[in-house]
Formats: structure tokens, C-alpha cells, sequence
């Protein structure tokens, strides 16, 4: 019997990284006017923020079909004891984990869907610890129930370079209150609960990385690290040696937001992550 761990293009996992991993990723979809992409198949990170500054009207996104997810089950589960365990993008700012829903009800019960309730690395955080509990011999009832349970253990901060991006694609929930007031301050948002939470505003990214890594500080103690870039001008060296430095016993999943999560969070965004320890 083998668990099988599937994902979306949401937890911005490369197609290395997925093969190294041996999960599954199903794409979701970007669509510049009339041309639409396989995120993460059909563009790459590189080629979307190359293109996202000069697009009028600005990219929009789109869920997997069922039919995508139910091909990918139906490829996994070539044994009659194969199961599946599908960790998903926040219901709360997609319909993807409802078309895995439905895929799943023609699988009689050996696919089971999880909400991440985040985005990711939170996503990345959930699918490392499954592929650690499938490795220990867990069954499927203990790995979703402790997927559910590390959701609450999530911390996910972000500054973004500009609210426009998350107002426009109709993401910016609880964030609306950071809209207004002086337009040259960076705004600070937690991700959680499915929500963009405000945070703080900040004048500039050396006060903006000062804070988020202060924010980070104030989980407490962490069993993962994360560091996300997007398309920024700036290196993300220095976080990196200040991330290394604060948790110098954990290793670094960093990354760079993919062309969905971009849509949203715009160029020049930068987030940290952590998973708290039990």
C-alpha cells in the first residue's frame, strides 16, 4: 500500500522540486486576454513577471477542471490498496479544493482532500510534514488528521510592494483596511484562516524585513523556515543570512511566488514562514 500526496500549483513547488519530492502537482490557470497558461507548466515564474508589468487588462486565474484532478488520481492509484491524501489552496481564495472534492467522490474513499487553509510555502509546509508521516508509516486517517492539526501552526508574513494586485484580482479581504493614506508605505500582511490580515505599513524594505523577521521572531519555536521572493529587483540574500542566522538548525525551503500566487501578490513581494513546533 502507498500514499500518494498530491497538490496544486498554489504551493509553488518547481517541477524539480515536485519530482525530487514525488508529489503530484495539478496546475491551475493564468490567462493573459485571450492566451491562458498552465501555471507552472506552460510559464514559468520568469516569463510571468517579465510579462506582468505591461498587461492591460492584468492577468485573472482560474481553478483545475475535476477532470484534471481525477486524471491525476486515477494515475496514482494503480494498486488496489494505492490512497491518495490531495492538500489544497485556501477555499476561501479558490474554488480548486472543491474540483478536487468532486473528483475525489469517484475514488470511494481512498482520496481524502485537505484544506491548507493557506498558500505557498504554508502549503509546502503541510505537503514536506505528510511526505515525513507517510515515510514513518502512518496511515491515512493519522496524516490528514495531522495535517489538519499543523494548519494552526502556520505563520506566514508578507510585504508586498503594492495592494494593487491583491485589490484588482478581488483577494484583499481583511487587508482593505491598509488601503488609502500615504502611498509610498509597503504594507505588512499576515496570511491565515484562508485571509490577508493586516499587519503594519512600513516606509521602506529595510524597515519592512526588520519587521517581518520580528514578526516571524514572535512565533516562537519553529520546526520549518521559509523564505518567498516575487520577481523582486532586490536580492533576497540578506534575508536569507538573517533567516539562517535566527534558526541556523533548520534548513531554508525558499522559493519564488509562481505565476497564480503572482497575479495577486504583484512584483516585489517578499514573505517568510514558519511552522511552529508542537
Amino acid at each position: 500500500m502507498t500514499v500518494h500526496v498530491v497538490t496544486d500549483s498554489t504551493s509553488d513547488l518547481t517541477p524539480q522540486m515536485a519530482a525530487q519530492l514525488g508529489v503530484t502537482v495539478v496546475p491551475l490557470r493564468v490567462r493573459f486576454g485571450e492566451e491562458t497558461y498552465l501555471d507552472g507548466v506552460d510559464i514559468d515564474a520568469a516569463t510571468f513577471y517579465s510579462r506582468l508589468p505591461g498587461a492591460v487588462p492584468l492577468p485573472v486565474t482560474s481553478q483545475p477542471p475535476p477532470s484534471d484532478f481525477a486524471a491525476a488520481y486515477q494515475r496514482l492509484l494503480t494498486d488496489p490498496g494505492d490512497q491518495v491524501v490531495s492538500i489544497h489552496l485556501s477555499a476561501k481564495w479558490s474554488g480548486t479544493l472543491q474540483s478536487a472534492h468532486l473528483a475525489a467522490q469517484d475514488f470511494a474513499g481512498r482520496v481524502v482532500v485537505v484544506d491548507s487553509q493557506t498558500v505557498s510555502s504554508g502549503i509546502q509546509f503541510l505537503v514536506r510534514a505528510t511526505l515525513r508521516d507517510i515515510a514513518a508509516g502512518q496511515d491515512l486517517d493519522s496524516i490528514v488528521r495531522n495535517a489538519e492539526a499543523r494548519r494552526g501552526r502556520i505563520a506566514i508574513f508578507v510585504m508586498l510592494d503594492t495592494l494593487t494586485y491583491l485589490q484588482k484580482g478581488g483577494r484583499i479581504g481583511r487587508a482593505q483596511a491598509l488601503l488609502g493614506g500615504v502611498l509610498s508605505v509597503k504594507p505588512l500582511l499576515r496570511l491565515a484562516d484562508g485571509e490577508a490580515h493586516p499587519q503594519a505599513r512600513v516606509r521602506n524594505r529595510q524597515q519592512g524585513v526588520a519587521k517581518l523577521l520580528e514578526l516571524l521572531g514572535g512565533e516562537g519555536h519553529l520546526e520549518s523556515v521559509a523564505l518567498m521572493t516575487s520577481g523582486a529587483a532586490q536580492p533576497s540574500d540578506d534575508v536569507r543570512a538573517r533567516l539562517h542566522e535566527a534558526y541556523p538548525e533548520l534548513e531554508l525551503q525558499a522559493g519564488e511566488l509562481g505565476p497564480v500566487v503572482g497575479v495577486y501578490a504583484g512584483p516585489g513581494a517578499l514573505g517568510v514562514g514558519g511552522l511552529r513546533a508542537e
